[in-house]
């Protein structure tokens, strides 16, 4: 129990000598023989607290938000903001084209190398008769150039 003047616990929790005059007047902080208890007061003043100064952060000891797991209104609607900017850019960029979903370009990737898998694996049945009765090398490379040529022209029609 110490007791302090109004002054010093004015001093030692930051406040002006005036706002410990009106929680006095208040009847939240009680004076004995002219001085103040501090430890009472401090529980007094907890006590009598509006429910959004309890949320605030201590001014004496620096915090994040996220230290104490509060977040102020302007840091909120900060985070909001700037979260709906990105939503925006993003809505904007997949009208504009630059950007499709994931899973149908999987879808498409998937389809297209089946597809030339197929054409490649295919040409030893198209072409074994012919490269068996040809005995010019050149002849074979371009029956060979042609056909493959032909399943990457058929890949991009598609």
């Amino acid at each position: 129990m110490a007791l302090l003047s109004q002054a010093e616990f004015a001093r030692q929790q930051g406040f002006t000598r005036g706002y410990v005059t009106k929680l006095i007047k208040k009847r939240i902080v009680k004076l004995k023989n002219g001085k103040v208890d501090s430890e009472q007061a401090i529980q007094s003043m907890k006590a009598h607290a509006d429910p959004v100064t309890l949320i605030r952060p201590d001014k004496s000891q620096p915090s994040t938000p996220e230290q104490n797991g509060t977040v102020d209104f302007v840091t909120a609607r900060t985070m909001r903001e700037a979260f709906r900017a990105k939503m925006a850019k993003l809505e904007y960029e997949q009208k504009n084209g630059q950007l499709t979903d994931a899973a149908q370009v999987r879808s498409d990737a998937f389809n297209a190398e089946k597809m030339v898998r197929d054409g490649l694996l295919a040409l030893p049945d198209r072409l074994a008769d012919l490269l068996a009765a040809e005995s010019d090398p050149a002849t074979v490379r371009t029956l060979l150039v042609n056909e493959i040529e032909a399943v990457l022209h058929q890949l991009s029609d598609r």
